[in-house]
């Protein structure tokens, strides 16, 4: 497989270099760097990072400005001490100038990782930590079409349709329970399947 070249990955590593703790490719670039293949064009750039590490971003982000997303408010608030960030908010956005950053806090128990929106559905935390040639760590794929099945964007369907044959079967069949219990009416459950 040929390894993307990006400068919004490469943009990301070098502000990520001096992080101490794990952080991964999120969002529809995680589907690329599934493929190993720039399926569209990304007006953003999502990283995930553990909860339990929250504190540690908001001091490396320091000379950032930080705000996090009110979750169901589709509005944003200044985010200044951990305390603003309790669950059930998630989402950071950092800005820096023309720079901007968009952080997904995700939960874990142990090994695996929780799925934010119902805790029964969760990943082993090695399935959940892709990997590309040149080392650069994403949420695997099925995880983050389980996020986007919910959306019914016409981006996530083309992120769907565009990972769906590069899926493994174990994927797949990961993809598709997750979706039972969580969206029991998705049309990706049958694609899934046949």
């Amino acid at each position: 497989m040929v390894a993307i070249k990006s400068d919004q990955l490469d943009f990301v590593i070098n502000v990520m270099k001096d992080f101490k703790y794990p952080w991964f490719f999120a969002g529809g670039w995680s589907i690329d760097l599934g493929i190993g293949n720039i399926t569209r064009d990304h007006e953003d750039i999502d990283i995930c990072i553990f909860r339990e590490h929250a504190l540690e971003v908001l001091s490396y982000f320091s000379e950032w400005t930080i705000y996090v997303a009110i979750p169901g408010e589709g509005r944003l608030e200044l985010c200044q001490t951990l305390k603003d960030l309790d669950p059930p908010r998630y989402g950071l956005h950092l800005h820096r100038d023309q720079d901007f950053i968009e952080i997904l806090l995700t939960d874990r128990s142990g090994e695996d990782v929780l799925f934010r929106k119902n805790h029964r559905i969760s990943m082993n935390y090695k399935q959940f930590v892709q990997e590309d040639s040149l080392g650069r760590k994403y949420v695997a794929p099925e995880w983050q079409l389980l996020f986007k099945a919910k959306e019914g964007r016409l981006k996530d369907e083309e992120d769907f349709k565009a990972c769906l044959p590069f899926m493994r079967n174990e994927q797949r069949l990961w993809l598709s329970s997750a979706l039972q219990k969580q969206y029991p009416s998705c049309s990706w459950i049958k694609q899934l399947t046949t």
